[in-house]
């Protein structure tokens, strides 16, 4: 008796070291088999704790809508985007859930686009992996639990069987490189924030066409409390969720779904901004600042600085801490942004200016005196935000150049000069400004501005005049003039 007892011990005790052997295999060897892994979560988990101010969850939509640098260059703040393509809003939930382990924003703009019927498009179940392959630990056991498939619940949560094939991809002679993949992991850093580019190449302002809710449709039980369950976790954690739908099309089916979940969130109480219908008055278009279903830069830009506007008004941050490694962060951010919204595609003179005023870059500018100018106050205010000081409305007679970096005037006379920049000569004369001898602009016109990086690695030349240029009489206005003057 004492042998079987002892037998039968014998096994239980391999069998939990078989176990115990299985598990900690799948726990340690698991990441390291993971070669396509989503290694976004590990770049939210790589910044200073507790130091983002807004985070951004959600679908695709707010992955292109939402750009951290912007919402830095206009408020000061740090956010962050947790995004994954077609995120369920289940699956929002335990982003939200994985950026609370360490981080404690005091907001979250919430994308809703996957409670539509237009959502369907793009289901799969692997987006459900998307999104639970950003976050880690027992939140990752849990967020495969919200799979309505059992097969893919098990498939997702020991998801070493699933990958376990990635071995042939591996250079199994040198362990090191295996190693280093996970370190690669702890060190990853996402330079863009989350956000998502996708650059302008459509360049004609087509008004977005936009409908309003023509019959009362409601959410289902399951929809209500993957809400519920959101608004729950923000109201635990004194975050203030702010609902959004990012500007695409939707049809008339679309429109109602979403007019549901607006009812819905007023019924709770709950702050939603509907960019469909802000689409006209913040003069978003469809082409020129996004697709079918997302934002490019410039849209990114309206939709960002209307969001950081809100934060701002509504007091949503009021506990920011200034931390070093986020600020280098953010501006580093800024020079990758700056090169989309100031390129020589852009012509819009009024919004390269306040950018300038925000961004790094430098300002070379050019004007010749004329009793014709209407430069208007607001205009001065514009020049004076880029370190320009002459004042054009009262002096608009007199010559003037001037050379600015990064809103602090270099040089300004009523004479031309040169000066040397970034390796280059940036002469400013009465015939045009060149640089190295080049003019970039072929029709400088009379008033005439260089938006240029640091590095000289991007650059546009505007060139501005009497007959066809808005900013003096005007016979046009940007896009739309008929004559296309400069870049």
């Amino acid at each position: 008796m004492k042998k079987v007892l002892l037998n039968t011990l014998q096994i239980i005790l391999k069998a939990a070291l078989a176990v115990c052997l299985f598990v900690c295999a799948w726990y340690f060897l698991t990441p390291y088999f993971r070669t396509e892994h989503n290694a976004e979560g590990d770049g939210f988990r790589n910044l200073p704790d507790h130091t983002v101010d807004v985070v951004a969850v959600g679908s695709s939509h707010i992955q292109y809508a939402f750009d951290p640098a912007i919402f830095y260059a206009e408020t000061g703040y740090y956010s962050y985007v947790m995004g994954s393509q077609c995120q369920p809003m289940s699956m929002t939930y335990h982003m939200l859930e994985e950026v609370l382990k360490t981080q404690s924003p005091e907001a979250a703009v919430i994308d809703v686009f996957t409670l539509l019927p237009a959502s369907e498009v793009c289901y799969a179940d692997g987006n459900f992996y998307v999104a639970i392959d950003e976050m880690t630990g027992k939140n990752r056991l849990e967020a495969a639990d919200d799979i309505d498939n059992p097969e893919l619940v098990r498939q997702y949560k020991y998801d070493f069987l699933m990958n376990h094939g990635n071995w042939k991809n591996m250079d199994v002679t040198d362990p090191g490189s295996i190693l280093n993949y996970k370190k690669e992991l702890d060190e990853y850093v996402n330079f863009e924030m989350g956000y998502v580019r996708q650059e302008p190449y459509i360049y004609t302002p087509t008004p977005l066409v936009v409908y309003t809710a023509d019959q009362k449709v409601e959410l289902s039980e399951k929809e209500k409390a993957e809400l519920d369950r959101v608004i729950g976790l923000c109201e635990q954690n004194g975050i203030t969720p702010v609902f959004v739908k990012t500007p695409c099309i939707l049809d008339q089916e679309n429109t109602n779904k979403l007019q549901a979940v607006w009812d819905y969130l007023d019924t709770k109480n709950v702050r939603h901004i509907d960019y469909l219908q802000k689409a006209e008055e913040l003069k978003w278009y469809m082409n020129m600042d996004g697709d079918t279903w997302h934002n490019n830069s410039w849209g990114a830009e309206i939709i960002t600085k209307d969001l950081a506007a809100y934060t701002e008004e509504n007091g949503l941050v009021t506990k920011h801490t200034v931390n070093e490694e986020m600020e280098s962060l953010c501006k580093n951010a800024m020079t990758i942004t700056v090169k989309s919204l100031m390129s020589m595609y852009n012509i819009d003179i009024y919004r390269l200016l306040e950018e300038a005023s925000k961004y790094p870059c430098a300002v070379a500018f050019r004007y010749l005196g004329s009793a014709k100018t209407s430069i208007t106050e607001e205009e001065l205010k514009l020049f004076r935000g880029i370190g320009i000081t002459r004042d054009f409305v009262k002096n608009p007679y007199d010559d003037y150049y001037a050379f600015v970096i990064n809103g602090e005037l270099v040089q300004e006379s009523n004479e031309a000069f040169a000066v040397q920049y970034s390796g280059s000569e940036v002469a400013m004369t009465y015939t045009g400004i060149k640089i190295d001898g080049v003019d970039y602009d072929t029709e400088p016109g009379e008033l005439e501005i260089y938006f240029m990086a640091k590095d000289l690695d991007w650059l546009n030349a505007i060139g501005i005049n009497h007959a066809t240029r808005w900013f003096w009489e005007l016979s046009c206005e940007g896009y739309d003039c008929p004559v296309y003057c400069g870049w």
